[in-house]
């Protein structure tokens, strides 16, 4: 959830005037003022125009509800998001409500006393029940109001592949590699690449990453951090998603360290690139870019095998309150409004994403129409909830991001060299962290 940026703050109406008024210069006790509002804080990690909008009209109906209250919205680099809400736990500076990607990666501030337990909330019942499992701890409890089913694939433009004569998605991976040539023999750029924000490095392994952790049965990504497991030992033949990922890197553009994100998103808008490997949110920031973007949905093909061509879905984050805030009731009554079917289908319309919100149209967009057809009515879909894509400790998440850049550096993208640094490099922080 949700999630890579150029850092931004965007505060909404906190502002207000009393407003001053004397009945008489002979009565001054008839002095009346307006209360002022009292400011419910909210920090996100939202770039894209229609999530923004989504949030904005839900605060916004909010306090027009509860003129009592407004809202300061604080929107953060997705790549500085987590280190922010850490630091602000440890300065003891939380905001009232906050958005997790995540829950399995947050459980620190879970076990700090950051999150309020929401089992048992009524607003819960709004919600499609199988997508409470991915904001629940092992002991059943649940921390976060979920938004939206993210999905993990490709997301790629009918138009351009049309342009090169591609008239069907791969479903194997030489079938994905004879794409990419028909899109290069095209003039059309493959797969765009933003590499400048470097969470789009491990986003574009996600695909393969979680299908082979899904097959496996196992959280490898936790196993690796834990030291159960180690790069070396393939647990989930990360080598052969290494080796998939290096091979395809013949077809992203020039400079992908020099390109961010919003210029991949506009390469595919375009349609000057056919493709980008990354979550389901890739259509609000493409669409929110040129509406008109003609877009589809495949699953990452990573065998030969088409039968494993599935897609992954999940939510496993999303609204979470601070049970220390001094305005926690109010915020437990915007999760109750966000919870609604109103808020889901402005969600829907908004954001272009689905919603877990009970009883929504799934034909609220053209590409999502597809993924339902192609995927989740014909039960090619997989639920990735209980795996994750990113290590909670953060020097090994520097350490795991720092191996990728080097590898797609590397003009011989060297597998096993990346392994065996990964792993001495994991080995002497977990030592100093004994």
């Amino acid at each position: 959830m949700k999630p890579y940026r150029i850092a931004l703050l965007v505060l909404l109406p906190i502002i207000f005037s009393a407003c001053h008024s004397k009945t008489s210069t002979l009565m001054p006790s008839q002095e009346s003022r307006a209360a002022k509002p009292q400011t419910l804080t909210w920090i996100h990690h939202f770039e894209e125009e229609g999530a923004r909008k989504w949030l904005d009209t839900g605060t916004q109906l909010f306090a027009k509800k509860h003129p009592e209250y407004s809202f300061g919205l604080m929107g953060v680099d997705g790549g500085a998001y987590m280190n922010l809400l850490r630091a602000r736990a440890i300065s003891d500076n939380m905001p009232d409500i906050y958005m997790l990607d995540s829950i399995s990666y947050a459980k620190d501030l879970i076990h700090t006393g950051h999150a309020m337990d929401l089992t048992g909330q009524p607003f819960l019942s709004q919600i499609d029940e199988k997508y409470l499992n991915g904001v629940k701890t092992e002991d059943g409890k649940i921390w976060a109001l979920p938004i939206d089913v993210n999905g993990v694939g490709v997301i790629y433009n009918k138009d351009a592949f049309a342009k090169a004569g591609i008239r069907t998605v791969p479903s194997t991976w030489s079938a994905f590699l004879e794409t990419c040539d028909k899109l290069k023999k095209a003039g059309i750029i493959p797969i765009a690449a933003g590499y400048k924000d470097s969470w789009t490095l491990s986003w574009d392994i996600a695909g393969d990453l979680m299908a082979k952790q899904f097959i496996s049965g196992q959280n490898w990504i936790s196993n690796v951090e834990t030291g159960k497991t180690t790069f070396a030992d393939d647990q989930v033949h990360f080598k052969d998603v290494l080796k998939r990922f290096g091979e395809r890197l013949a077809y992203i553009n020039d400079k992908p360290f020099e390109t961010d994100w919003n210029q991949a998103q506009q390469m595919l808008a375009e349609g000057k690139a056919g493709m980008i490997l990354n979550g389901t949110w890739t259509i609000d920031g493409v669409k929110s870019k040129n509406p008109a973007s003609n877009l589809g949905l495949f699953a990452f093909p990573n065998s030969e095998n088409p039968e494993d061509a599935k897609f992954g879905l999940k939510s496993t984050g999303g609204i979470v309150i601070n049970p220390n805030s001094p305005h926690k009731e109010a915020a437990l009554q915007v999760l109750e409004l966000f919870a609604s079917q109103e808020m889901g289908n402005v969600f829907q319309k908004d954001k272009k994403a689905l919603s877990v919100i009970k009883g929504l149209p799934t034909d609220f967009d053209p590409t999502y129409i597809e993924l339902d057809q192609q995927y989740i009515k014909t039960e090619r879909v997989y639920d990735w909830s209980p795996y994750t894509n990113d290590f909670s400790n953060q020097d090994l998440f520097r350490t795991y991001m720092d191996a990728l850049t080097k590898f797609v550096i590397d003009r011989d993208h060297n597998v096993d060299r990346c392994i065996q640094e990964l792993d001495q490099a994991f080995d002497r922080i977990r030592k100093r962290a004994k």
